[in-house]
């Protein structure tokens, strides 16, 4: 798979996410979860802002104190405004896997909420809040914008 890749759309997911798509990332690494072996990391170029609630967060089992606390804003009534870099995605297909030259291939979002995650061996969905089905493309290809 390339290197760098560009987040198109979303089908389902959050409804602050499509304003702010396009979003380009740099591919880091891929890393084996608990449940399949093809999750793979990337940075964003620009933070995409994600608004959820402290209750949320630990409904789902993440640890809003891991958090960057320069990425993470918790307001008086548990509102929690987050900004994301790291993101951690997988075909939405089991079977299926990312390539090069792909376009609008549909895949499995998730933010990076703790930072660590992106060192662990295998993906840790308590690191993690899935976001949306997305739709990823390849730009290594691409020109550089001038």
């Amino acid at each position: 798979m390339s290197s760098r890749l560009r987040i198109e759309a979303i089908d389902v997911g959050p409804a602050d996410l499509p304003p702010q798509l396009p979003a380009e990332a740099r591919l880091l690494r891929q890393a084996p979860g608990p449940d399949r072996p093809d999750y793979f990391f990337a940075v964003l170029d620009e933070a995409i802002s994600y608004r959820t609630t402290l209750t949320a967060l630990q409904e789902l089992g993440v640890d809003p104190q891991a958090a960057d606390p320069q990425l993470i804003r918790v307001a008086d009534d548990g509102t929690v405004d987050l900004r994301v870099f790291g993101i951690v995605f997988t075909a939405r297909v089991a079977g299926e896997t990312p390539h090069a030259g792909m376009k609008d291939f549909p895949v499995s979002l998730a933010y990076v909420v703790d930072n660590t995650a992106i060192r662990d061996e295998v993906v840790d969905f308590s690191k993690l809040v899935y976001a949306a089905v997305a739709f990823i493309t390849d730009i290594d290809d691409e020109a550089p914008a001038v």
